[in-house]
C-alpha cells in the first residue's frame, strides 16, 4: 500500500518538473522575441528621426490604411506618442 501512494506524488512530480522545463521554454522564447521587436522599432524611430519626409512618404498609403481600419488603435498610439514627445519636451 505504501508503494500505490507514492506513486501519484512521483507523478506529480514529474509533471511539475515538466511545466517548470515548458514555463523555462516560453520565457526564453518571450524575451528573444521581445528583444527582436525592440531591434526592428529602434531602427524604424531611428529612421524616422533621421528623415522624416522619406519615413512619412514610404510609409503615408500603409498608414492611412491602418488609421481606416483601426481608428482607436490609431488614436490611442498618436496619443502614446504625443505623451512621450511632450515628456521629452519638457526635460
Amino acid at each position: 500500500m505504501v508503494q500505490s501512494s507514492r506513486q501519484p506524488i512521483e507523478n506529480v512530480s514529474e509533471q511539475a518538473g515538466r511545466v517548470a522545463g515548458y514555463t523555462e521554454q516560453a520565457t526564453e522564447a518571450a524575451k528573444e522575441y521581445a528583444s527582436e521587436a525592440a531591434d526592428r522599432v529602434t531602427t524604424i524611430a531611428k529612421d524616422a528621426y533621421e528623415n522624416p519626409e522619406r519615413f512619412i512618404a514610404e510609409n503615408r498609403d500603409r498608414l492611412t490604411k491602418y488609421t481606416q481600419e483601426k481608428p482607436l488603435e490609431a488614436l490611442a498610439i498618436a496619443a502614446g506618442v504625443a505623451f512621450v514627445v511632450g515628456a521629452l519636451w519638457k526635460r
